[in-house]
């Protein structure tokens, strides 16, 4: 990701991607994902979304995660439990209540913490990367995703395509993206009034092929 234009965003207040109200998608789909309340929830590029609290309403742990350390401070200030800081590998991380917020490109997460992971929400990250970078935070999170983690994908397509972000991001690049390594399933396609297609989808991490089996036995390993 560029983090001099995103900061620039920031720095501007050119915030036009944060909705004042929490996703109405969310809210009528995230019960298909069939999580326990105390599941662990990770939020890429989540910005200050209002999104984060609905799902900390429901239970959750969250892992939010954003390039500019900007959204971070400007999430965190808007709640009152105290926050702890630490750092690693490139990233700020801050603690407040059940909420973990990561400040720094998400690459350099360590697959470990996503591993922890039930489910991501996905609002916002793909349809901000170009096209030339959406590949590899797909396959950064079949990676890091444990097998049955699901996810909650909202994508755009407006009439016309974009320079800057949010960009178009068409059903048959979603299954281009992530039918390797998960299930998809397409919830909800609806035209809004201004004429951009949202399209909604349920993913659910495949099996990896060789994943948890035994070694083979001595006698196996010899024919």
């Amino acid at each position: 990701m560029d983090k001099d234009y995103w900061e620039d965003v920031w720095r501007n207040e050119d915030l036009g991607f944060h909705q004042p109200q929490v996703n109405r998608h969310l809210q009528r789909f995230w019960q298909r994902l069939q999580l326990v309340p105390t599941s662990r929830v990770f939020v890429p590029l989540c910005g200050k979304s209002l999104d984060m609290d609905w799902l900390l309403s429901e239970g959750h742990e969250v892992i939010g995660a954003d390039i500019v350390e900007k959204a971070q401070e400007e999430y965190l200030v808007t709640h009152d439990e105290p926050v702890r800081y630490t750092e690693e590998n490139k990233l700020k991380l801050a603690w407040q209540g059940r909420m973990l917020f990561v400040a720094g490109d998400i690459m350099h997460l360590e697959p470990d913490m996503l591993r922890s992971v039930d489910a991501v929400y996905d609002r916002a990250a793909l349809i901000a990367l170009p096209r030339a970078a959406r590949q590899n935070y797909a396959l950064f999170l079949a990676r890091c995703l444990k097998p049955g983690a699901k996810m909650l994908l909202i994508t755009r397509q407006a009439p016309e395509e974009q320079l800057a972000p949010p960009f178009n991001v068409s059903a048959a690049e979603v299954e281009e993206l992530y039918a390797t390594n998960f299930l998809l399933e397409l919830l909800l396609k609806e035209k809004r009034q201004d004429g951009v297609v949202e399209e909604v989808f349920l993913l659910k991490r495949k099996q990896p092929a060789g994943w948890g089996r035994l070694p083979r036995e001595a006698g196996e390993a010899q024919n």
